[in-house]
């Protein structure tokens, strides 16, 4: 009969080694859920407050969007945007623009061309559009967008937003 110190130790020593294991191998950390991503970029003079929540799935920009190459400060978030939520059934995009120029309006393009297709596969799709009651032009850019793109928008004066 063994002795109960020598039958410790051997599964001390077999624990051992699958502590090593764990701590070498990382194809088991692959297997474990990831942490929601999030971003937030805070506004500038001449770019809008910008959050993203793939655990919320949504995206959130709200501000001013008037520097000269909008497409440089928002072709990163868009696209973790698009990648990290590509099966989610569920997005969400509340805009509450200020000022933009026609640089900003080249990225709601193609934003809201990914949202219609996105819609038509089924997914649903919440836009929210936020204005200045006194900002008619940026009221009547979001009825543009909406009329366009064939997406349904919820409008909110910009102290609801």
């Amino acid at each position: 009969m063994k002795s109960p110190i020598k039958q410790t130790s051997v599964d001390f020593k077999r624990n051992d080694h699958m502590i090593a294991h764990y701590a070498t191998n990382t194809a088991h950390f692959h297997a474990l859920p990831k942490k929601p991503a999030a971003l937030t970029l805070e506004p500038t003079a001449t770019t809008p407050f910008l959050k993203y929540s793939s655990a919320e799935s949504l995206l959130v920009i709200k501000g001013k969007s008037v520097k000269p190459d909008m497409h440089e400060f928002y072709h990163a978030p868009l696209q973790r945007f698009k990648a990290e939520l590509k099966n989610s059934n569920q997005l969400k995009v509340h805009l509450c623009f200020y000022d933009l120029n026609t640089s900003t309006a080249k990225v709601l393009f193609d934003l809201f061309k990914y949202l219609r297709m996105r819609a038509a596969g089924g997914t649903n799709v919440e836009v929210i559009w936020g204005a200045e009651v006194t900002n008619h032009e940026m009221i009547e850019t979001g009825k543009d967008f909406a009329e366009i793109y064939e997406l349904k928008f919820r409008f909110l004066k910009d102290s609801d937003f």
